[in-house]
């Protein structure tokens, strides 16, 4: 590959729609990174490539110390890029894997929240904030990054539409979980969560099942710190409220928060209380009190709806019939061959294919295992995990949400959608001319929906390469 004006030096990174290089720019003979689209993605892939086109331009738009640099936005032959800031201080995420002091927690918290005040106030979202989204220059400034799903409020489409995954489920807010309508204390929620980590070394909920984890997110009370961090509860409580009106109302109340707290802790008085949730407030918050009420609230209603109805979707889950290896495509462009496994149809309409209604004691099924299933669904298409690796991929999620709600229209567009995944992956094949390949991802998606014309056209094309050269049959198509 070759960008006029830049040397690149190796691959530092791969994600589902781009590939991340360091390079050197030659006029100014400073290292860069380039963040190049896939050209699977540029031929096959509107959203996508507007989505990598408004992550340039919505970084170059905000100029604040706490957020990546860009350098330029560029096409080059066939392949679009963006240059940006070349940091070496690494990740937040790689420093928590050492203890963090209350002290520098709260400078990170600080700064990150300044960054955030900047895009929201230009009307930008980022929804996915979380440590790997936070760089370090070598003087331990840290930087937003990755705004790669970002949505600017007034943007007439919306990119949710589209059934694309935001966000990451260890630091995703109750109301981004619902694909609800987002505004900046979203991206406040996903802070409070990094804070809470730094502070103890944990994330805020644990479970050995995703599914879980995105349902606490959105019911389980506001975790406790131990009593050593005590005096940041208030805080915490402030950032990670399921009610976003009981949040910060904006990052500007979080950052004048913070301020007070650092004063009123060098002169040792207690803090203010004041509004920050742009709510009027009837009396002083009391957080013992509030502590005491979110574990009455854990006690009586999670125990029942998590160790309830959760143990029974998870047993009928290990208990499907349906155990498939299923095809390796964790990546867009996986250099193996998938193998061909027999997928079942949860699409079928036949009454051996359907799924025995529940018994009477598990009739009732929450919205939130629902919700969560979906919103892991879509996460699997967007990072092109369509049915691979087992038990976390987009085909395993749609299908269990319709083994529990055989009727749910989301999770059958879901299914379909992984078809024309397929589809994509088929077609970037077949221009490389790995025709192996090729037939692999047209036959594993046909299974998944034998009517999609996009693939039963490519059958066709590849079916023609078998007498014919394979660019004479590409050139009749022209």
């Amino acid at each position: 590959m070759e960008i006029p004006g830049y040397k690149i030096q190796r691959e530092i990174g791969r994600g589902g729609m781009a590939v991340v290089y360091l390079a050197i720019q030659e006029s100014l003979h400073r290292p860069v990174v380039l963040k190049v689209l896939d050209p699977a993605m540029r031929s096959s892939a509107e959203d996508l490539i507007e989505r990598f086109i408004d992550e340039g331009r919505i970084i170059a738009s905000l100029s604040h110390p706490n957020i990546i640099t860009i350098y330029d936005i560029g096409l080059a032959g066939n392949d679009m890029y963006i240059s940006m800031e070349y940091v070496e201080g690494g990740d937040l995420k790689q420093r928590m894997e050492t203890p963090i002091s209350p002290e520098e927690a709260l400078d990170y918290v600080m700064k990150i929240a300044s960054a955030l005040s900047v895009a929201h106030k230009r009307g930008v979202i980022h929804r996915d904030v979380k440590p790997a989204n936070i760089l370090f220059r070598d003087d331990n400034t840290p930087l937003l990054t990755d705004f790669g799903i970002a949505k600017r409020v007034d943007m007439e489409k919306d990119l949710t539409s589209t059934g694309i995954f935001l966000g990451s489920p260890n630091y995703v807010s109750p109301e981004q979980a619902e694909g609800a309508h987002l505004d900046g204390r979203a991206d406040i929620y996903s802070l409070g969560c990094i804070f809470y980590e730094m502070l103890t070394g944990y994330k805020p909920y644990h479970s050995d099942s995703i599914i879980d984890i995105v349902i606490q997110h959105k019911t389980s009370p506001v975790p406790t710190l131990p009593d050593s961090l005590h005096v940041y509860q208030p805080m915490l409580n402030l950032m990670m409220a399921k009610k976003r009106d009981e949040r910060f109302h904006d990052a500007r109340s979080l950052i004048l928060y913070l301020e007070e707290f650092q004063s009123k802790r060098k002169t040792q008085t207690p803090i203010t209380d004041f509004d920050v949730t742009g709510y009027a407030s009837n009396g002083p918050v009391k957080p013992e009190k509030k502590r005491i009420l979110q574990v009455l609230l854990f006690c009586l209603g999670l125990s029942v709806l998590i160790f309830g109805t959760l143990q029974y979707i998870d047993f009928s889950i290990k208990a499907g019939t349906d155990k498939i290896r299923f095809a390796s495509t964790n990546t867009v462009l996986p250099a193996p061959a998938p193998a061909v496994v027999p997928l079942p149809s949860p699409l079928a309409g036949t009454e051996t294919n359907r799924v025995p209604a529940p018994s009477s004691t598990t009739q009732t099924v929450s919205d939130e295992v629902r919700q969560a299933l979906l919103w892991l669904g879509k996460q699997g298409l967007d990072e092109y995990k369509l049915t691979y690796p087992p038990r976390d991929n987009a085909y395993y999620y749609f299908s269990r949400l319709l083994e529990i709600d055989p009727g749910n229209t989301d999770a059958r567009t879901g299914i379909l959608a992984i078809a024309e995944h397929y589809a994509i992956l088929a077609e970037t094949s077949l221009v490389n001319g790995e025709i192996d390949k090729t037939r692999s991802y047209i036959e594993i998606g046909l299974k998944i929906n034998p009517e999609n014309t996009a693939l039963l056209s490519l059958k066709t094309l590849v079916a023609s390469t078998q007498h014919r050269s394979f660019l004479d049959t590409v050139r009749s198509f022209f």
